[in-house]
């Protein structure tokens, strides 16, 4: 055989053997909201981003629905550096950056759009914050507007005393279900579903992409619009973990996340109204509370959980005029 047929016979082989080209840099990420729900949807608008910025080098590897644990194992995995990046509630994060408690406060921020102007005029500031306790912060996605689902319909604040309202594992939600006249009672939101079917809780404070994404009303055919809280989903990765980083690979990750937040905080916007409107055609009741009793009864948690100096700078921050 010559040699030039065996150097042609080498190439193919070596071809039809190697395998197909992979990213150089491979996050994992994880949340526990539906596939496909809202923040899922961010993250592989993140994904495409970060690919089109590395020409293919760097991908994210998605895990939504609890795969990888609830919040606070994300957390604590991006913390140990066996998970890349989480993201999660805020209200679950603000135990590890207690700076990001103002974003706890209930009404807030009167809009999403609102929101997502604060954050982008105060990053630098936000960054020193996570920075300070060991994250990074990549991008800040919406959770939407927070509002009541139940097993019986609320029309006033005096409907709400007394019931079982689970909360997400954070002191400032279960002090303002508290101050709403509810018994607030904090779980993981993979148990809420069950809970919710068997009575363990008569509602649970939920935004309408999450009250959809689950099918929360078939187990929660009551839904109360209050707005009581202009929830923010973090996406975080360990700051070492992110130093140690090529500085294009740094800096695609912090235009892909912060580019993606932008489009998903819209695409939450837009979404809400058509997703309420859809409610009716499951069955479910859809009702208006007066919100100033809720309001004012919030006020005095501004003064109580917001303590430190880190806390009360943020604040006045987010919401100089």
């Amino acid at each position: 055989m010559s040699n030039r047929v065996l150097s042609s016979l080498a190439v193919l082989a070596a071809l039809t053997a190697a395998p197909a080209l992979a990213a150089d840099y491979t996050f994992k990420v994880a949340h526990t909201n539906a596939a496909d729900e809202v923040q899922d949807k961010g993250l592989q608008k993140m994904r495409e981003l970060l690919e089109e910025k590395t020409d293919g080098a760097a991908t994210l590897e998605i895990y939504p629905g609890g795969q990888l644990g609830d919040e606070a194992q994300l957390i604590e995995g991006v913390m140990l550096g066996s998970l890349d990046m989480s993201m999660t509630s805020n209200s679950l994060l603000s135990n590890y950056i207690e700076d990001f408690r103002v974003f706890d406060m209930p009404f807030l921020f009167p809009s999403i759009s609102a929101l997502g102007e604060k954050v982008d005029a105060n990053w630098d500031l936000m960054e020193d914050s996570a920075n300070g306790s060991g994250f990074q912060l990549i991008g800040v996605f919406s959770s939407g507007i927070r509002h009541l689902m139940t097993s019986k319909p609320v029309e006033t604040i005096d409907d709400v005393k007394g019931l079982k309202i689970r909360t997400m594992q954070n002191p400032v939600h279960v002090e303002a279900w508290r101050a709403y006249g509810a018994n607030p009672t904090p779980m993981a939101y993979s148990e809420l579903y069950g809970a919710l079917q068997s009575g363990v809780v008569d509602g649970a404070e939920a935004a309408s992409t999450g009250y959809d994404g689950m099918k929360f009303y078939e187990v929660a055919p009551d839904f109360a619009l209050v707005g009581w809280l202009n929830m923010t989903a973090p996406v975080v990765m360990q700051k070492a973990a992110y130093d140690a980083l090529p500085e294009n690979i740094q800096t695609a990750l912090m235009e892909a996340g912060q580019e993606a937040a932008r489009w998903e905080r819209q695409y939450v916007e837009d979404q809400e109204q058509p997703l309420i409107d859809s409610f009716k055609a499951e069955g479910v009741t859809i009702t208006r509370p007066d919100v100033e009793p809720f309001r004012k009864a919030s006020l005095p948690l501004y003064e109580s959980e917001l303590t430190t100096p880190g806390q009360k700078k943020l604040f006045e921050a987010l919401t100089a005029e």
